[in-house]
Order: structure tokens, then sequence, then C-alpha cells
């Protein structure tokens, strides 16, 4: 069985190509800390196209949260239908914003980031629409912490490169890579594993001629599938 010393170790040899390829990038924090939630809200099941789209017809119709909330999810959903999944995507919205104002009595969460992760997890998680990955964008990307968010491609490569198990969920991936990710690196490699996946670590067909990892690489070219190999790693 392959144990954890090793598996950070990989990670760790993984973080350490991309960057030296890559650089090593800048998180840009974009706007509030609620923004940060509706935003992800917004991306979900979706292209960065439309969920852009839908953002900017959100932030044209209602300058501030207090006019969405006051609006009703009907309203919201008519402004974010560019998005798609308007609907249910309105009703998160909606009920972020209610949950906020209630409990906070104001439309800012932005004292989240005083919070530890385990508390930002806990009481983001209890909200409608919101899950795992979408807190780990809000904490990287908003509050500046060293979490790797598990999209589509860091898990593909995970699964591939051995770092969690060829049928580990996206949720089970995030809480693994978090033990094994060097301290500092989250977010880098992050970005570096979206931008490795997207240009040559694709779902299908992906160029694995002369790949820095394909030593350690579990995929199969030839059926397209990842060999359960963990014992023999």
């Amino acid at each position: 069985m392959t144990d954890m010393a090793d598996l950070a170790a990989r990670v760790e040899r993984v973080a350490d190509i991309l960057e030296a390829d890559q650089g090593r990038p800048d998180i840009v924090r974009r706007g509030s800390v609620l923004d940060s939630v509706v935003r992800v809200i917004l991306s979900q099941s979706t292209s960065d196209v439309n969920s852009g789209r839908a953002w900017k017809s959100l932030e044209e119709r209602f300058p501030t949260w207090d006019e969405a909330l006051q609006a009703g999810p009907g309203e919201i959903e008519r402004t974010i239908r560019a998005g798609g999944l308007a609907k249910q995507k309105s009703r998160y919205i909606h009920g972020l914003l209610t949950r906020v104002k209630d409990e906070t009595g104001a439309l800012s969460l932005d004292g989240l980031c005083e919070w530890s992760d385990d508390d930002v997890f806990e009481w983001l998680g209890t909200i409608d629409g919101v899950g795992t990955k979408s807190i780990a964008v809000v904490l990287m990307f908003a509050c500046g912490r060293d979490v790797c968010p598990v999209d589509t491609h860091v898990l593909r490569i995970s699964r591939r490169l051995g770092f969690v198990p060829p049928k580990a969920t996206a949720e089970k991936a995030f809480w693994a890579l978090k033990e094994l990710i060097p301290e500092g690196r989250a977010p880098s490699l992050h970005i570096n594993l979206i931008r490795f996946g997207k240009s040559r670590c694709t779902a299908r067909n992906p160029d694995c001629d002369g790949c820095p990892f394909a030593d350690k690489c579990r995929y199969d070219r030839e059926s397209g599938k990842i060999r359960d190999d963990e014992e023999e790693s």
C-alpha cells in the first residue's frame, strides 16, 4: 500500500514541476465574501462565459444585495437566466441572502475571513446550494486561505496520478489532498492543475507522450480508464 509520506512526496513533486513550468500564480481577490459565494453558485454546471454573463446581469439589475433580496427569487431568476439552471440558482441565492440578513442583520459575510476554516465549512455547509468545492473556492479567492478546491480537472489528475482512489469523489479528494499538499502550496497547485488539465491532461485524448508524470500515472490510453493498482505502488 502507498503510505501518506510517499503520497505527500508525489504531490510535492508535481507541485514543483508545475511551478517550474507554469510559474507560481498570484491569487487575485475579487469583490466581497458574499459576492464570492454568489459567484460560485452561478458557476455551478455551466461555463465561465455563461456564469460571467449571469453575474454581470445581476450586478446591473441589483446595485445592492438588499435590492436583490427585496426583489425575490422570481426576479433573480429572470436576471440570471443566461447562466443556466436559473430557477434553482435563484432560489439558492435568495435563500443565502435571507439567511445572512436574518443572522447578521446586514448583507455582508466579510467577517467569515476571521473564522477558522472548520467554522467556515460548518456554517456555509448548511446553506442550500453551497458544497465543499464552493466553500473552498470562497476561502481561497475571498479569504486568501491555503486550500485547493477540487474541480473536474483537479479530480481527474489526482485520480490518474494516484493521489486518490480511481473512483474517489470530489468531496473525498478535497479532504485527502488537504493532508497531502505542502503548506503554502495549495492555491498554486489548484491553478496549475487546472491549466495542466485544460492544456495536456484532458478528459479525452490526453497528450501523454513526454508527460513529466508518466512514471506514476495510472491512466491507460488504450482503455481510457484508470488502473486500480494502488497495492503495486
